[in-house]
């Protein structure tokens, strides 16, 4: 039996994990399977092309909120193709409503239900042994002879040491993510999330992720992301995980650019884990922060009642430290969080500075309780994948809106790092930060410039433009800043007009005094690489510019390998 496992990802970086899963599960009996991975932004002829190519016996597709629609086209035009081909598919988004599902669309031949380890295996058994597949606990199958929709009983969870080295076959990695889980399930209960269906938190043993690790690490993969929904829910477990990762990662040259991402709950963390992360290597690990909301209200009804006033020194301790890179999130669209409610929420998290906050709209998934609740709170949804919010009984669309336009921005500018001077002084002139977001998106709205695609050094100018339009004429401050970030992203080939310093405002030999300073010999004092490069290396690696806030001073910029390293002239 010839067997493909698909998976249409968000991105070509992405992974998924559960055919990985699938195929380590299946391969010992059932040697002739493979896996193909496409994107949703590819042409799904083509990827239906492919796939039929294979001239697979059984396909099975791994389905989520944000492929959906794209995998059932796929499906479709499959099926038309090949009608004797059969047709699984599996996954978050069909787990639950599946006879349902099933019913819609006729072109499917089966759901698996929950983990599909052993229940794939065992109905693949039933099919090469020319059976029915009524025995298969976690399938919801479609007979074949009266096409009637056929729900078998539920399969018990799995254990995790149970659980196959996803990444046990050879397989390329470089520059994509891989996805390791080491725990299933979640101590929580938030009602917008599918693992508050499931009880309990499994655990996977230290050594297996050990295994898991170096096998990924060795195909090439330098980012590795857990899946799990609550990394330090056990301070021991995750303490193991952890020195593994420095173990391993300790193995690789320095500038490997070996991280391990993971999901952590802010309420769970102590000076014990403060402790841990100050003796722990600089940007071997980084943290994403389930925040969602600041409104105590709003947090008991999704049933995450937690205190961020007392738990956000500790992320702001571990900010200090300078040691993990920091991801806090938000949820806009939630029950009883109006304009002011999600404002207030907004700025309660910016003030603690994360390096990324991630803005993310409410969806109403299969099977949550903020979905069977959705009339109750007045929420108005898509009614397809991703089900994404589209108002509530005190945020209005045109509101939504607008937050959709914040993220943009906050995006381009916040998250990519390249403006941290800029903003820092342009928000507090503002009455918060959220209100310049706000004003700063909807200039880009009234400008019409979402609608287009834009080069870093474009952003620069529309920060220009939309600064300089609520400034009076003094906007020195306001170019020194924008200048710093410039040559703080990348080195300057050409600097914009509105970046240059004017004549008037130059330093007497200007250009004489900027290439004496760049080729200045006692660098090799503070910079050792200096004496390794030839002049015009040199000058190809640095920059030298004056700048007049917040005092006169000529700096010295040196790009190597991605980072920039800034230097006073008084340095030498």
């Amino acid at each position: 039996m010839r067997l493909l496992l698909v998976a249409l990802n968000a991105k070509y970086v992405h992974t998924n994990l559960a055919i990985r899963y699938l195929r380590e599960s299946i391969r010992g009996e059932f040697p002739e399977v493979e896996i193909r991975e496409f994107t949703i932004n590819e042409s799904l002829e083509q990827v239906e092309a492919e796939i039929y190519e294979a001239k697979a016996d059984v396909v099975g597709f791994s389905c989520y909120i944000w492929n959906l629609t794209e995998t059932l086209r796929v499906i479709r035009l499959l099926r038309s193709a090949s009608p004797k081909t059969r047709i699984v598919v599996g996954g978050p988004e069909v787990s639950f409503e599946a006879e349902a599902f099933l019913k819609e669309n006729p072109e499917i031949d089966g759901v698996v239900i929950g983990e599909g380890e052993i229940t794939f295996l065992e109905l693949l058994r039933a099919w090469e042994a020319g059976k029915d597949p009524d025995q298969v606990a976690g399938l919801v199958w479609r007979n074949p002879v009266n096409q009637e929709i056929i729900v078998n009983p539920p399969r018990e969870q799995l254990q995790m040491w149970q659980l196959p080295n996803p990444y046990g076959q050879k397989e390329e990695l470089t520059g994509r993510l891989a996805y390791v889980e080491t725990t299933r399930g979640c101590p929580f209960n938030c009602q917008y999330c599918l693992s508050s269906t499931f009880q309990g938190v499994r655990f996977l043993p230290p050594e297996k992720f050990r295994e898991i690790l170096r096998q990924a690490l060795a195909w090439g993969a330098r980012t590795i992301k857990l899946v799990d929904r609550t990394f330090n829910i056990r301070k021991e477990h995750s303490f193991k995980i952890l020195d593994i990762m420095r173990e391993e990662a300790a193995k690789y040259p320095s500038d490997a650019g070996i991280r391990l991402h993971c999901e952590i709950a802010g309420e769970l963390l102590d000076e014990e884990w403060l402790e841990f992360l100050r003796q722990y290597p600089k940007d071997l690990v980084q943290f994403e922060v389930g925040v969602q909301s600041t409104n105590p209200e709003t947090l008991a009804l999704i049933s995450r009642p937690q205190h961020f006033e007392r738990w956000a020194d500790y992320i702001t301790e571990i900010r200090k430290m300078d040691k993990v890179h920091l991801h806090l999130d938000l949820i806009a669209g939630l029950p009883r969080e109006d304009w002011a409610s999600f404002r207030k929420s907004f700025n309660d998290v910016y003030a603690v500075e994360p390096h990324m906050l991630q803005l993310g709209f409410l969806k109403l998934l299969k099977g949550s309780g903020l979905r069977e609740r959705s009339r109750d709170y007045g929420i108005i949804y898509s009614p397809d994948p991703p089900y994404m919010v589209l108002k509530t009984a005190v945020l209005s669309h045109d509101e939504l809106l607008k937050l959709h336009r914040l993220e943009d921005i906050l995006d381009r500018y916040y998250n990519s790092g390249r403006f941290t001077n800029t903003l820092t002084w342009a928000t507090e002139l503002f009455s918060t930060p959220f209100d310049f977001y706000h004003e700063f998106a909807e200039f880009w709205h009234k400008n019409g410039w979402f609608r287009q695609n834009w080069s870093g050094k474009a952003l620069f100018e529309k920060l220009w433009l939309f600064m300089s339009s609520v400034m009076g004429e003094d906007k020195q401050a306001l170019r020194e800043r924008l200048r710093l970030d410039y040559y703080l992203w990348e080195r300057p080939n050409t600097v914009p007009e509105f970046l240059k310093l004017g004549e008037e405002e130059q330093p007497l030999n200007y250009g004489e005094i900027k290439y004496s300073l760049q080729q200045d010999q006692r660098w090799a004092q503070v910079i050792p690489e200096f004496g390794k490069m030839d002049r015009r290396q040199w000058s190809r690696a640095t920059a030298v510019e004056y700048f007049l806030q917040p005092q006169p001073q000529w700096f010295l910029f040196y790009y190597q390998k991605g980072k920039v390293h800034v230097y006073p002239a008084s340095a030498i």
